[in-house]
């Protein structure tokens, strides 16, 4: 035996020289990662509110993403009304000029006309904006543009709105319409040259608002048409441009700018027939001058038949009137079809902005705010000038859309206008909705960063160690272990054999 000392002391100062060593390893990951542990169990007293607190944490951070999302949608949405706002005040302006002239010279007839095409163009375009792939006027169908205008030229929009037989919609139920039926919902539809479109099912047609186009398919050629709906009862469509007025005793004729006219005395009583849509006068002859393709109106009706017609065809004493009429008396299991202009939804898009409040993000093209303006554009824009249904021959259309374009600007006193009340919405009022959205975003993602910001400090606080104390730590518990080695070196050097020298 050489040296002093236990197997047992000298595993325990080994296990000692250990404990040590593993503090210093401790220390040396703290200094370097800053963190009092890589792990939630180093920090166990803390880690519950650790964790509770990250996670509080990424909510506000989740939050704020989302809503800057909003907030980008709230922004193109102003960014698009603005631009919405210019083009129908340029648009309110052309009209107001063009009023306070009242010229029917051709040429401004046909400009102000391409400019309402332009402006509807220019319209569509901005409800087309789009965040982050999804259109934001389009409801909940994101993926669709929200507005289908039916021609993409101002000749093709003539072409399908002639102003006369196929006058833009005056309403908006009629300018809206969206109408699919089948024979299942109608039972077959029976076709009457007298100018109707009767359903089998009693009240079956009552959707289809008066002023609606309707195409007509699975019927005879002769039927398979579209017609403007004049009248409905709900089972009965009425598509004639006359109703009957067999002994008209007070209409007059007028034609060539009213420089030429026809009254009771030269015609004598007139028989006006729906369906066939024509003018009997009991004067035989006394239609003559009336010729192919001339527009003239008449007035003095007491069946509602005043209105602006173009010449068909005249015998002298019967004349007939360019219109759209049921080709053939038949009952078949025909369909009616009519597509709107919009052609997104109304499914209302929330954003939750926070735990406790959700707001509105939906603002759609069919808002009254855009309808009345694209409606305002488009009964300017119909109609060919020298026809029946040309501007010229129908100034009332001035009034009627500075009427529509400022009450789509801001509300118009009661709302209640040429075509009846409208329905309350101004862009006016969408832009302060917008901006009032907009606003209480920001204040909660203000809210949010603000919190986010507090839990960071809380969460330092809690996992971050003090880097001056831990190099304290470290150095001490180096000083510490250089001793112990030195003291282990010292005590292994000891031997009896020394001591008994």
């Amino acid at each position: 035996m050489s040296r002093i000392g236990t197997y047992g002391a000298s595993q325990m100062y080994l296990s000692r020289l250990s404990a040590i060593q593993q503090r210093m390893s401790l220390e040396q990951i703290q200094i370097t990662t800053e963190k009092k542990s890589t792990n939630y169990t180093g920090i166990a007293p803390d880690s519950n509110r650790l964790i509770n607190m990250e996670n509080e944490k990424a909510r506000a951070q989740q939050f704020i993403k989302d809503n800057t999302l909003a907030s980008t949608r709230m922004q193109a949405a102003t960014v698009s009304m603005d631009g919405m706002e210019k083009n129908m005040k340029d648009f309110k302006k052309r009209l107001e000029d063009y009023a306070s002239t009242g010229s029917r010279n051709q040429q401004d007839i046909e400009q102000l006309q391409e400019w309402a095409f332009n402006s509807m163009v220019d319209l569509q375009s901005y409800l087309a904006a789009s965040v982050d792939g999804q259109y934001i006027f389009s409801g909940g169908r994101v993926a669709t543009d929200p507005v289908n205008l039916p021609a993409n030229s101002h000749s093709a929009f003539q072409a399908i709105y002639d102003g006369n037989d196929h006058p833009y919609p005056t309403t908006r139920s009629a300018h809206m319409a969206e109408i699919s039926t089948t024979n299942a919902d109608t039972g077959n539809l029976t076709f009457s040259t007298a100018g109707t479109i009767t359903a089998a099912t009693a009240g079956s047609l009552s959707g289809i608002a008066v002023g609606s186009r309707v195409t007509v398919a699975g019927a005879a050629a002769a039927n398979n048409q579209t017609y403007t709906v004049v009248g409905n009862t709900g089972t009965v469509l009425d598509v004639s441009r006359f109703t009957t007025e067999p002994a008209a005793a007070a209409v007059t004729f007028r034609w060539n700018d009213n420089n030429n006219s026809l009254t009771n005395a030269a015609t004598g009583n007139l028989s006006i027939s729906p369906g066939a849509d024509t003018i009997t006068a009991t004067n035989a002859g006394s239609l003559a001058g009336l010729a192919v393709g001339t527009v003239f109106s008449i007035s003095g009706s007491a069946a509602g038949n005043d209105g602006v017609y173009q010449v068909k065809a005249n015998t002298g004493t019967v004349l007939t009137i360019e219109s759209t009429t049921v080709g053939a008396n038949e009952a078949v299991a025909a369909t009616l079809s009519s597509s709107s202009w919009y052609d997104g939804d109304t499914l209302q898009i929330q954003q939750r902005i926070d735990t406790d409040r959700s707001v509105d993000l939906g603002v759609y093209a069919s808002d009254p705010a855009f309808e009345k303006a694209f409606r305002a554009m488009g009964l300017i824009a119909q109609g060919v000038f020298g026809t029946a249904g040309g501007l010229e021959n129908n100034m009332a259309r001035i009034d009627q859309a500075r009427f529509l374009i400022q009450d789509a600007l801001s509300r118009n006193g009661t709302g209640v206008g040429p075509f009846g009340a409208e329905q309350a919405g101004d862009l006016e009022s969408l832009q302060s909705q917008v901006g009032t959205t907009a606003k209480l975003i920001l204040e909660k993602n203000n809210k949010h960063a603000s919190f986010s910001g507090f839990l960071d400090v809380r969460i330092v606080d809690l996992e971050n160690v003090d880097k001056t104390e831990a190099i304290t730590r470290l150095m001490d518990d180096k000083t510490a272990l250089e001793a112990s080695y030195q003291t282990l070196s010292n005590v292994r050097s000891l031997s009896l054999l020394n001591y008994l020298k």
